[in-house]
């Protein structure tokens, strides 16, 4: 609840390809920031598209007897995110984030950004402001333990039948830290034009492209939204 209004959000989180082109999608359905000012915010809601990669995979927390655990790991989650204020009724600022594992794609500044309404008016930003890339390192420190197996012993490959717990010898084959890092580019899209948004508009595309892939952050107005 915000403002004592409803806000409703639908996420699709799944790519769809087509040839060599990927288009990640995600939603949103709020109330249109002009339908009462004094009670909605012109900030709007956040639209995140959660990827992953097959090259970036990170260990699960350690569970079971002690911290150790056999090693089960996931794919690591690339946030792409993106939410606009309203700075006016001419202007629009898109605050726009991507995550990826090459410096290249998650600079700003190498991707095609358009915005375009219901109506199918499309703009193309009057400047890009604030952008900048940085690295994330995420680090976690690997033991090999002896394993502790169950009354069957270990079959012909020496591995437990059943792993009932983890000695607490990893000093005796000692291994370097796992790390894994990814670039997350930020930056500011800002679109003007005279009478851009007003209460009529029912849905905002901002399209964030390159070549062979593109994310598609839509927002839905309804007012209906707003009466519940």
């Amino acid at each position: 609840m915000v403002g004592g209004r409803l806000l409703v959000a639908v996420a699709v989180l799944a790519g769809a390809s087509a040839g060599c082109s990927r288009t990640f999608k995600g939603a949103v359905v709020q109330p249109n920031p002009l339908v009462d000012q004094n009670e909605t915010l012109r900030e709007s809601e956040k639209i995140t598209i959660v990827r992953g990669d097959m090259d970036l995979e990170q260990p699960d927390p350690a569970r079971g007897a002690g911290t150790a655990s056999a090693v089960r790991n996931h794919r690591y989650p690339l946030l792409n995110e993106a939410r606009f204020t309203m700075v006016s009724r001419d202007r629009l600022r898109f605050h726009v984030q991507i995550d990826h594992k090459w410096e290249e794609y998650a600079d700003l500044n190498s991707w095609e950004v358009t915005l375009t309404d219901d109506k199918g008016r499309i703009w193309m930003p009057e400047s890009i402001e604030h952008a900048n890339t940085k690295i994330i390192t995420t680090m976690w420190d690997r033991e090999q333990r002896t394993a502790i197996c169950d009354s069957r012993g270990r079959d012909a490959n020496a591995n437990c039948y059943s792993t009932i717990g983890y000695r607490d010898d990893g000093w005796k084959r000692r291994q370097t830290l796992g790390s894994l890092s990814v670039y997350r580019g930020r930056g500011d899209f800002v679109f003007y034009q005279r009478d851009l948004f007003s209460v009529n508009v029912r849905s905002l595309k901002l399209i964030v492209k390159r070549s062979g892939e593109a994310f598609e952050f839509v927002w839905h107005f309804q007012d209906s939204v707003a009466s519940q």
